[in-house]
């Protein structure tokens, strides 16, 4: 009978032990099912608003380019015109005319779009790196929490262990 009461109370302290790493094991992976949640949220926020950076930047690459495009086309049609109303001699005008012009535009592009152009590739770059930067951040956290739930289970492990053995030593006291 004394040996009955002994498997009974051994089987009592692993159940309660059992139950205690459970509970912390269930509420650990509520917790882990959020922060997941949360990480992925980010990461879909992030490659959204990258998605929005590469958009701008493209758009307003292909609107220069149009630019570009449309005022040579502009420049061939009004020289046609010139020469043709004016002669040659006024179309050559109408290039040098161009030329004060191309210098003009290239230092307002210097002084306007460039900077522009760097501040849409630093966004891009800094939005690269945050992204790198959370995906790091997330990797870490996964360790920790399984390093955690390792340490938790080893440490619920030898506190079962330690109620056993001193369960043991007591029952073997009052022995007969």
């Amino acid at each position: 009978m004394a040996v009955n009461k002994k498997d009974q109370n051994n089987k009592d302290s692993r159940n309660l032990g059992d139950s205690l790493l459970d509970s912390w094991t269930n509420s650990l992976n509520t917790i882990h099912a959020s922060q997941k949640e949360v990480e992925n949220v980010s990461i879909q926020a992030i490659g959204y608003q990258r998605e929005v950076w590469e958009k701008l930047t493209e758009d307003f690459t292909r609107i220069e380019q149009e630019q570009k495009k449309l005022v040579e086309e502009l420049r061939i049609v009004g020289k046609k015109n010139i020469q043709t109303l004016y002669g040659e001699e006024a179309g050559e005008t109408f290039d040098k005319w161009n030329e004060h012009f191309d210098e003009v535009s290239l230092r307002v592009q210097q002084l306007t779009v460039a900077p522009l152009k760097e501040t849409f590739n630093l966004l891009n770059q800094s939005q690269d790196q945050l992204q790198d930067s959370i995906k790091k951040g997330i990797t870490q956290q996964q360790s920790l929490r399984e390093n955690f739930l390792n340490q938790l289970k080893s440490a619920q492990k030898g506190f079962v262990d330690l109620v056993e053995s001193n369960t043991k030593l007591a029952l073997s006291l009052y022995k007969i």
